[in-house]
């Protein structure tokens, strides 16, 4: 496809130029908010207690901290965007205009590209470095007056093809366009007067492209430019390190004197720029599009050129830079640093990639973080950033460059084996030959292209495959394994986009097709221009609103922060026994078995204290290790109770008595020996009320509301007496009385569930595992409608012999992998003897 012809400058030059000071202020400061919210991020995310497993946390640390670099590189240059304005012009400059031509690039091309130099208005001197030495082009030289220049020897490429026809070229500016950017007819008249400054080695230009809707690559290869030859181009011409771009860059002939010529390599246009920058020399960059080129619209095409980007530049940056770095300024050191490192985002994107097959298959998180803290610390810094960007796209070069930007992002993503390959090579020294990017490409259906992206995705998908096989429902009803899925269902979906992406003439069937069915409805035309204007409507108002919206994403986090807040439970009470994310594992059982997190064991001693209406509270015999943790069960008895159990009568009069105040000198004793032992304790207030079969247990609706009611006084009471070492245990055991029955949950710091079942040593029928028989109140717990309530900690009972043989310990150890991998709210196992009543 050829460029057509410019013969006038852009209609926003005037726009692109004019800029007012305080346009900087506000995304200043957006720019300290976001950093604040950086810094909250980072703090919650590197406490230790957060930490999954260890290689999988350090993966993505890798890639977190990889993403948190690039968005602190991108508010660098945000900081001070401003166009240059040039000196007043005192003279006139000899130049020199070359171009290039390869073997196998469309004449045509070269063609179009020729006449649009020489419409170009300023006087100047046009050359032609042909390395074809095509007899053909060298007469279509002779007859436009162009100087035709090749040469023999084809060291170096692009730079050594340059370099032959500055040998005979004598002009004091030399312009390098490649053979598809067609100039504007003003383009010298807006680049030279930068020259009248003396230290001025080179002046940029924004490298803009005419064919972005010739195809889904095309489209998708432009929006990756647009931030870059916007704002972050004018941050890096503020500090004078403006990066040359190999198309349509003006160079100062005394500077490419100085250096020894066009600095040679696969990304030969960083390459001179270092070199110039490390002699001193400054550069500077207009923000106006004076030439368009073609950008890759074919996948081959667009891969090729990325391969010999990321491979040259990972050379520079490895190979070059350190020779040259105690010669560059403070700033030129941060630039040639950071730049480079773009072209890590493939790594980065593997380990994306990675992560999530890991997890399922391991079925390990890689950070045990609680979702709603999580939120918290993420959610404004994205929001913020997001703010920043829409900001910042005011500076873009051309108004229809405004958007989310969507297709670059998965088009790069995408990429991630072609930039990890350009690694590869640059570390085995690997050469890549230097090809110009194919202009001529037809539209194909890639596969071999398309295999990584292929495989990918079906890796993955086994993943997810394997995990819901291997692990069953579990894979789904864990919250944390559903958003490890879905993150693997988003990597599936990005890399799927990638291989339609590749199937080009397929995409280009429906682009006919979808074009001729439009040209038949004249409301297709209407509705395209009505999406584009209220597209566009958007980004303006996204751009303009960027300041209030900063207060919205404010007002969302006070509310993140203060909705959990709200139902938390008292302060004084040691943040791991009240959080589901705590790093200890809490055990009620003499056997030994393996920690669950890392961290100090904890065991729970349970002790079973009867409440007989009318007599005291038994003592509670405090344990002396300070290991061990109490675990006070209050089970109201009678005398006597008539068929193993009491009537629903004596219930229903103790729990009455107990609300109107009769029993409150019975709990100012017990209080008064809980506030004495002034170490953490758990206390449970009749255990499994709602098992007919205990002696304290109904089914009952009304009965029922009274147990809710006395578990809420007894918890108000303690309160009033300002206890603050008791974690309150609100046991139940059938999932309806979670749902219709439960206390508020600003009263309860665990959830108590009893598993029941036969003891691991009955030979039958045989004992349900910890999974099988947990996973119904699991999935009531997860769906409960209050999201409080879904974050409690559970603590499971389990009713067996205290000290069983090996099918116990099996049994327990086989618990403790189940929880681990799918239970991350469970924090507590209490393996019960069968002589005493269930919990």
């Amino acid at each position: 496809m050829n460029s057509p012809p410019f013969t006038a400058s852009p209609p926003q030059k005037s726009a692109a130029l004019s800029f007012e000071k305080t346009e900087n202020w506000p995304v200043r400061g957006l720019i300290l908010v976001g950093m604040v919210f950086m810094g909250v991020f980072v703090w919650v995310y590197a406490q230790p207690a957060n930490r999954g497993h260890a290689g999988l946390f350090a993966l993505l640390t890798v890639s977190v901290l990889f993403k948190l670099l690039r968005l602190l590189h991108e508010w660098y240059h945000y900081w001070n965007v401003a166009p240059p304005v040039p000196p007043p012009v005192t003279r006139r400059w000899r130049v020199d205009i070359l171009t290039t031509f390869c073997p196998g690039e469309p004449r045509a091309m070269l063609l179009n590209t020729l006449e649009a130099i020489e419409a170009i208005t300023y006087p100047h001197t046009t050359y032609l470095c042909d390395e074809a030495d095509d007899p053909y082009l060298r007469n279509v030289c002779q007859k436009m007056g162009i100087r035709h220049v090749t040469r023999s020897d084809k060291k170096d490429a692009k730079a050594g093809n340059i370099n032959n026809a500055l040998l005979e070229a004598s002009g004091e500016i030399c312009l390098v366009l490649d053979p598809d950017h067609v100039p504007v007819p003003d383009f010298l008249d807006q680049v030279l007067p930068y020259f009248e400054q003396a230290d001025v080695g080179f002046v940029q230009c924004v490298q803009a492209y005419s064919n972005g809707k010739e195809s889904l690559v095309a489209f998708g290869a432009g929006e990756q430019t647009y931030t870059f030859y916007g704002p972050m181009m004018r941050g890096m011409s503020n500090y004078g390190t403006a990066q040359a771009i190999g198309a349509n860059c003006t160079f100062r002939r005394a500077a490419l004197d100085d250096i020894g010529g066009h600095a040679a390599g696969l990304s030969e246009d960083m390459h001179t720029a270092m070199q110039l920058h490390a002699r001193g020399w400054q550069s500077v960059y207009v923000p106006l599009p004076l030439s368009y080129g073609l950008v890759p619209a074919t996948l081959s095409a667009y891969y090729k050129q990325q391969l010999k980007w990321a491979r040259g530049t990972f050379e520079l940056l490895l190979m070059v830079l350190p020779g040259l770095f105690t010669r560059l300024m403070g700033r030129q050191r941060i630039h040639y640093l950071t730049l480079p490192l773009y072209y890590l985002l493939g790594v980065v994107q593997l380990i994306d990639l990675t992560i999530p097959i890991l997890a399922l298959v391991w079925m390990r998180l890689p950070l045990q973080l609680d979702l709603l803290l999580f939120a918290t610390a993420y959610l404004p810094l994205a929001g913020t950033a997001f703010l920043i960007r829409q900001y910042a796209q005011r500076w873009l070069s051309d108004q229809h460059e405004a958007g989310f930007h969507f297709l670059g992002g998965i088009l790069s993503s995408g990429t991630w084996w072609v930039y990890v390959l350009g690694f590869v090579y640059t570390i085995f020294r690997v050469p890549v030959p230097y090809l110009p990017t194919p202009k001529n490409d037809q539209p194909r259906n890639h596969v071999g292209l398309c295999m990584p992206n292929l495989l990918g995705s079906l890796i993955t998908l086994a993943a997810i495959g394997y995990s819901i096989y291997h692990y069953g429902r579990f894979a789904f009803s864990n919250v944390y394994s559903q958003m490890i899925i879905g993150f693997g269902v988003l990597n599936v979906l990005i890399l799927g986009m990638n291989v339609l992406i590749g199937q080009e003439k397929l995409l280009w069937n429906l682009k006919a097709k979808a074009q001729r069915i439009g040209d038949k409805q004249p409301v297709a035309g209407s509705a395209r221009r009505a999406f584009w204007k209220v597209r566009y409507g958007l980004y303006g108002w996204l751009r303009g609103a960027a300041l209030p919206l900063l207060g919205v994403v404010l007002v969302a986090t006070i509310a993140l922060i203060y909705y959990p807040h709200q139902y938390r439970t008292r302060q004084l009470l040691p943040p791991d026994l009240r959080r589901a994310t705590t790093q200890r594992f809490y055990y009620g059982n003499d056997d030994v078995v393996r920690p669950l997190q890392s961290g100090a064991e904890v065991r729970i001693a349970p002790q079973h204290l009867t409440w007989t209406a009318g007599a005291d509270l038994a003592k509670p015999n405090w344990p002396g290790l300070p290991h061990q943790l109490p675990l006070l069960y209050l089970e109201p008895q009678w005398p006597g109770p008539a068929r193993g159990r009491s009537s629903e009568a004596e219930i229903r009069a103790f729990l009455v008595q107990l609300l109107t105040g009769k029993h409150d000198a019975t709990l100012r004793k017990l209080i008064g020996e809980v506030k004495a032992y002034q170490r953490p304790l758990l206390l449970c207030f009749a255990p499994g009320f709602d098992d007919a079969t205990r002696p304290w247990g109904t089914q009952r609706s009304s009965t029922l509301a009274l147990y809710q009611r006395g578990y809420t006084y007894l918890v108000d009471f303690c309160r009033q007496q300002r206890v603050g070492n008791v974690t309150w245990i609100w046991a139940f055991t059938k999932p309806t009385t979670l749902v219709f029955f439960h206390a508020d949950p600003q009263d309860i710091d665990w959830l108590g569930v009893n598993i029941g079942g036969r003891s691991p040593e009955a030979a039958a029928p045989p004992t349900r595992s910890l999974a099988a028989a947990y996973q119904l109140m699991h999935k009531t717990i997860r769906l409960h409608a209050s999201y409080v309530m879904q974050k409690k900690p559970v603590l499971i009972t389990r009713d067996g012999a205290k000290t069983g043989g090996p099918s116990a310990r099996q049994w327990e150890r086989d618990a403790m992998e189940v929880i681990e991998d799918r239970y991350p709210e469970v924090r507590g196992l209490v393996y019960q003897d069968q002589s005493r009543q269930k919990l």
